[in-house]
């Protein structure tokens, strides 16, 4: 019955919006011609959490601005993300989306989230935006269509029918050896004009990762990590010392989208105890609702843990993450940040692909992965729990195997070998 009801509601959506799409069409049609040359006002919608709203919407963000350098670029974005877009410098404002995905009808049962829908709307038409970029699902093509923008891009196989002017065929994640960060960064291509290209299968070139922390974040240190922690020492240890004594290391057990991406808390456990008896300070990262998972981690591993969870705003958060010398986390929202500031990371992957949502363009990154017949195992129509409700794909991923994976990333690199002769 849920679904039924849901695919009702889609289709009432959807028939609504096009009729507004004909409206638009007809109104375009009796005033004056949408301009022909670039840009100058781009909107750029992708709602989503932490890590694939900020971090790996930012190579979208920095090839937009390489493309169309002379353009205004605004970013329509949740309460969530704003924090870390606002900082950015190939970024010229960032707008809040609060009505959430009014594309579920649990959401669209709330008259509030209508009315501060109507509002941004309101806003996002007097912006009188060229170019509307949806890198993201049906509420994307909605809320491009109801900007106004003449021309709107996005996957045809995730938007809503008549809402697009331009589109590339089928949806998110269904090109073999893209990343997710390379969706985005494709719909500016075809703006730009590379349609054939694009068109053909090929995978567009994408910057690396990239976030600002902040002057805010970093003194936000002082009040979280004991005295002469919060600034980098300079040097790597001493090899005699161990890869892992006097480092600082950040851990983050959770998952935001599902059960399956956790890897189990007693091997959390083991992980912050060795580190501990290695020498190094062990830093518990995460949102509020991580706080029990990390209480559960320090009270077993039975050493001085540092537990931050849900004690730092975003900012903090990724300024922590700068001033750490590594992160072990699963595919997560904190693993981006890191990779987004440069620092060497262990990603522990189950049902998640990591060619799609590992590590993108990290210079020091050890993915760890045990591939089974079911894996892998998530789509975007569901979270991620196990179906078979094992998650046999985590528990393979061993405590030592992670700590030799740690060691490895954080060694320096190899100097180069002299010329022969």
């Amino acid at each position: 019955m849920k679904r039924l009801l849901r695919r009702l509601y889609l289709a009432t959506l959807g028939a609504a919006l096009a009729a507004f799409a004909l409206a638009e069409r007809t109104r375009r049609a009796r005033g004056r011609r949408p301009p022909s040359g670039p840009p100058a006002r781009i909107l750029v919608l992708r709602f989503g959490l932490l890590g694939d709203g900020t971090a790996l919407l930012s190579p979208t963000l920095q090839h937009l601005r390489e493309r169309f350098p002379a353009a205004r670029i605004h970013v329509l974005a949740t309460p969530l993300q704003r924090p870390l877009l606002v900082d950015l410098p190939f970024v010229d404002a960032v707008l809040t989306w609060t009505a959430g995905d009014l594309t579920e009808p649990r959401v669209g049962l709330r008259p509030a989230a209508w009315r501060a829908a109507w509002q941004t709307v309101g806003a996002l038409r007097r912006g009188d935006y060229d170019l509307a970029l949806a890198c993201y699902g049906r509420i994307g093509s909605a809320v491009a269509l109801l900007s106004g923008a003449p021309r709107r891009l996005g996957f045809a196989g995730e938007a809503f029918p008549f809402t697009l002017t331009e589109s590339l065929s089928g949806r998110r994640f269904t090109r073999p050896a893209w990343h997710e960060a390379h969706y985005g960064v494709a719909l500016v291509d075809l703006a730009a004009g590379d349609s054939a290209r694009l068109r053909s299968g090929l995978r567009p070139q994408a910057p690396p990762l990239r976030l600002c922390v902040t002057a805010a974040g970093r003194a936000g240190l002082a009040r979280l990590l004991p005295a002469g922690e919060a600034r980098r020492s300079g040097g790597a240890p001493d090899a005699r010392d161990g890869a892992h004594r006097g480092r600082l290391i950040a851990l983050h057990p959770g998952a935001t989208n599902g059960n399956a991406k956790r890897w189990p808390l007693p091997y959390w456990s083991a992980l912050a105890g060795r580190l501990r008896r290695d020498g190094a300070t062990v830093v518990l990262v995460g949102g509020p609702e991580d706080r029990a998972l990390a209480r559960t981690i320090r009270d077993a591993a039975g050493g001085d843990i540092l537990d931050v969870t849900g004690k730092t705003t975003l900012p903090e958060l990724l300024a922590l993450l700068e001033r750490a010398d590594a992160l072990v986390s699963g595919d997560s929202g904190p693993l981006h940040l890191a990779v987004a500031v440069e620092r060497p990371v262990v990603a522990i992957h189950g049902p998640t692909d990591p060619g799609e949502s590992g590590p993108f363009r990290a210079a020091r990154a050890a993915v760890l992965r045990h591939v089974l017949p079911c894996s892998p195992c998530y789509t975007l129509d569901a979270v991620a729990d196990c179906p078979l409700g094992h998650t046999l794909c985590q528990r393979l991923v061993s405590p030592d195997e992670v700590h030799r994976a740690l060691a490895g990333v954080l060694a320096p690199p190899a100097a180069p070998a002299a010329p022969a002769g």
